[in-house]
């Protein structure tokens, strides 16, 4: 059984090589074998495969997720989304 500093390392490097340059978007803490990932995913599709591949690694006795997932389109406002106040023309 691998340590959690071990068990850590090997699950931060499943992180990179599935989000690339994004993989600081997740946090990963483990303790004991039990893994709790927080952060945030850009799509539900990713963190199923996030999720299935940290599950199948032999050290993980428990593994919680508490990332969101947040689309890309969604942190980018178009000038159409912005909220303005409604004020009737003088």
């Amino acid at each position: 059984m691998k340590s959690d500093t071990e068990l850590r390392i090997q699950i931060r490097d499943e992180i990179t090589a599935q989000m690339g340059s994004r993989a600081d978007d997740v946090d990963v803490q483990v303790l004991r074998g039990a893994v709790t990932l927080t952060g945030k995913l850009q799509s539900d599709s990713q963190k199923w495969s996030l999720c299935d591949a940290i599950n199948s690694m032999p050290s993980v006795t428990h593994m919680t997720d508490d990332t969101m997932v947040v689309p890309e389109t969604s942190a980018r406002l178009q000038n159409a989304d912005v909220a303005r106040p409604w004020f009737p023309a003088d």
